[in-house]
C-alpha cells in the first residue's frame, strides 16, 4: 500500500494565490484590495475560505484589515532567515543584516531560582538569579521577546544594567571567566501569554517561534537559561542537517 500525503488546507492554497496576486497584480504598500465578495470571485473561492487566508496574511504582516474600511497592502517588513547552528546573540544576528536592534521594556531584577531554572542552571532552588526581560524592535516594530536568567554570582543586576542588550550578548562579549561556548536548545511553535503577545503586538492566536535554551561554558558549566519568543513575520529559522560520513 502506498501512503499518500494529506492535502494542504484549502485556505493555505488560497493564501499562496493571494501572495502571487500581491506580487504580480501591481499592488503597492498602502493600496486597497478589492472588497471580499469581488476578491473571492476573482480567485474562485468561498468568502469563508478567503477570510481564513486573509487572517493568516494579516498575522504575517502582509496586509492590514480595517473594520468598515477595507483591506490594505502593507510594506513587507525586513525578514531574517537564519540557521541555528551558531551560538550568537540577537544583536549579532541583526547586525549581520545591517539592522540595528532597539531594546525596549527592559527590566532587570534579582529573583530566587524556581525549580526549572535551578535545574537548568545546576543550582539549588531559591538561589539568587539575575532576571532580564526585554522586547527587541527592528525598524520600529517589535520582533522578539527575551526572558533570560543567570546566577547573580555570574552577572549581578547592576552589571546587567550596565549593558543595554541581551544577557547572552553580555556573556559572549565578556571575559573568559564568563564564556559561553555552546547551547542546548528546544525549538517549538507556541502561542504566547497575554504579556508576550502585547509586547510583540500580536494576537494570542498568532503562533510564535519559541527557543528555550541553556548556554554552557567550554567547561560544560551552565551559564544562562533563556526562553525567547520570535515573531514569525520577521524570522525564519532553519537547521542544516548533514549526512554522517
Amino acid at each position: 500500500m502506498i501512503a499518500t500525503l494529506p492535502s494542504r488546507p484549502r485556505y493555505v492554497q488560497i493564501e499562496e494565490n493571494l501572495h502571487a496576486l500581491l506580487k504580480t497584480g501591481g499592488y503597492r504598500p498602502g493600496d486597497k484590495l478589492p472588497p471580499e465578495p469581488e476578491l473571492a470571485q476573482q480567485i474562485g473561492v468561498s468568502r469563508a475560505t478567503l477570510r481564513e487566508a486573509l487572517r493568516s496574511l494579516e498575522q504575517q504582516g502582509f496586509i492590514n484589515r480595517r473594520q468598515g474600511v477595507g483591506t490594505f497592502v502593507n510594506l513587507r517588513p525586513p525578514y531574517i532567515e537564519s540557521g541555528l547552528e551558531s551560538l550568537e546573540s540577537i544583536e549579532t544576528l541583526l547586525a549581520s543584516r545591517q539592522i540595528q536592534p532597539v531594546f525596549t521594556r527592559r527590566t532587570i531584577c534579582p529573583e530566587s531560582a524556581l525549580p526549572k531554572a535551578a535545574q537548568r542552571l545546576g543550582i539549588a532552588e531559591g538561589e539568587p538569579l539575575t532576571v532580564v526581560t526585554s522586547t527587541v524592535s527592528a525598524d520600529d516594530a517589535p520582533v522578539a521577546y527575551l526572558l533570560e536568567v543567570t546566577p547573580v554570582a555570574l552577572v549581578p543586576p547592576d552589571a546587567a544594567a550596565g549593558s543595554s542588550g541581551s544577557l547572552l550578548h553580555h556573556l559572549l562579549m565578556g571575559s573568559e571567566s564568563r564564556d559561553a561556548a555552546y547551547a542546548v536548545a528546544h525549538i517549538a511553535p507556541v502561542h504566547g501569554t497575554e504579556t508576550i503577545c502585547t509586547a510583540l503586538g500580536v494576537s494570542q492566536q498568532t503562533p510564535l517561534f519559541f527557543i528555550e535554551q541553556t548556554v554552557y561554558s567550554a567547561g560544560h558549566q551552565p551559564r544562562l537559561y533563556s526562553r525567547n519568543y520570535y515573531a514569525p513575520s520577521f524570522f525564519d529559522f532553519h537547521v542544516v542537517r548533514k549526512r554522517e560520513a
